[in-house]
């Protein structure tokens, strides 16, 4: 995986690298899912990179319905499938995130439909 700066699985290995590493917050993020084997994911959040790994974990686990979830419990898809990636981690405002966060759904080819991103 070219872009990233590590990769969280299901198991949570390797937890640091770079500049990103579990802890970090105010990042954007990609997922990644093992089956289709490409990046299906890219978000943004203010909070750490972790507590957005279990968020996606705990709505996978209960069928929430989200783009995400939805992708890892479809389709003989399932949580051993997902793994989560820092691609940068930011300083400044909520607005230059999600103004990266665009940069990076581009990049990756991640809007559908190549991924779940939808354009806005």
């Amino acid at each position: 995986m070219p872009y990233g700066r590590y990769v969280l699985s299901f198991d949570f290995h390797n937890c640091s690298r770079n500049n990103v590493d579990c802890k970090s917050s105010n990042v954007v993020y990609a997922v990644n899912c093992r089956r289709c084997r490409r990046f299906v994911y890219v978000g943004e959040t203010g909070g750490t990179l972790y507590q957005r790994h279990l968020l996606n974990l705990s709505r996978i686990r209960t069928q929430h319905i989200d783009p995400v979830a939805q992708h890892f419990y479809t389709d003989g898809h399932s949580m051993d499938d997902f793994q989560i990636m820092g691609l940068e981690k930011l300083s400044g405002s909520d607005e230059y995130r999600k103004t990266m966060e665009q940069l990076w759904k581009s990049k990756l080819r991640t809007y559908r439909p190549y991924g779940i991103n939808v354009q806005e």
